[in-house]
């Protein structure tokens, strides 16, 4: 696995496209973390109830984590026995290498439990693709999990995956993102092209952003293809700015310290991020909360 660089940079020719994907339920068949709790937590009641909380905006990502990893065995031998149990999309290997033809970026975004991921990708010969993901030492239980790429202001999520779209945005990549769950709608927001499936879908249809639907990573990869023959996608960087201008939600946030304040831990009062009075729309310009070194409303500015 290659930790993908915070600023990400691109090479003169090919696709100015980005193909950001999550892991879990995306790449992996299924949730990673969820048959890992189901299999080896004997408390399912507890485990549903802090998953309802994490989808009820109450709990963190980083705290929904920490606790899984607590009450998950500490053999790691179990753990990945477990994982390399569970089922890919071997589509992942057509869309890498078209991705790779055209000169596309591709990078994976993870918001769970990490440790498995570059495994995972190994089976499919793809572990040298760049990842953002949480960092887990087997073993430790919760103190063994620490996040590398979460917000330097905001606490909420381990990965921010909000700011890997926007840090391939300001590096002049339009962005597409796919993914099916929860963690993916910080994401979505601020993609430029956004598959969805799942709760993610659900999501999207409820806020009113556009999606291509898919099934199995074939479907994009088909997409992708396409997309850059008829103008759905820009051709080259010359294109990107007006391309994008037509399409980026610059400036609007739905999560974050512009929305929630700075050292959030949960969205303040665990409203949905896709209600219209949690959405913030900062002009050219506006002052950032002291210590928001890393969020800025505009692509073109640095991120964290």
């Amino acid at each position: 696995m290659s930790a993908a660089s915070e600023r990400p940079a691109f090479a003169a020719h090919g696709a100015p496209v980005s193909v950001l994907i999550d892991f879990d339920g995306t790449i992996s068949l299924e949730d990673v973390g969820d048959v890992l709790l189901g299999r080896f937590v004997e408390d399912q009641a507890a485990v549903h109830n802090m998953d309802q909380l994490y989808v009820e905006h109450r709990k963190g990502s980083r705290e929904l984590i920490a606790w899984d990893m607590e009450v998950l065995p500490r053999d790691p031998d179990v753990l990945l026995a477990a994982v390399d149990a569970i089922g890919l999309d071997e589509g992942l290997r057509e869309l890498v290498a078209t991705a790779e033809r055209i000169g596309a970026a591709i990078e994976v975004v993870s918001d769970g439990v990490g440790f498995h991921v570059e495994r995972m990708l190994a089976r499919l010969g793809l572990d040298g693709l760049p990842v953002a993901t949480n960092a887990t030492v087997l073993g430790m239980g919760g103190a063994g999990v620490t996040f590398p790429y979460g917000h330097p202001a905001c606490l909420v999520c381990g990965t921010c995956k909000r700011e890997r779209v926007r840090r391939h945005q300001e590096a002049g990549h339009a962005v597409v993102f796919v993914g099916d769950g929860p963690s993916d709608r910080y994401a979505a927001h601020h993609a430029d092209i956004v598959f969805a499936k799942s709760s993610l879908a659900a999501w999207c249809e409820t806020s009113g952003i556009p999606y291509e639907p898919w099934e199995r990573l074939g479907d994009v990869t088909r997409w992708l293809t396409a997309a850059l023959a008829d103008g759905r996608l820009p051709s080259d960087a010359a294109a990107v700015e007006a391309w994008a201008a037509s399409r980026r939600r610059t400036g609007t946030f739905i999560c974050g310290p512009e929305v929630w304040g700075v050292g959030r831990t949960v969205a303040v009062d665990g409203s949905d991020p896709a209600d219209s009075d949690r959405s913030v729309d900062l002009p050219q310009g506006t002052p950032f909360p002291p210590g928001v070194r890393a969020a800025r409303a505009h692509p073109g500015a640095s991120g964290g």
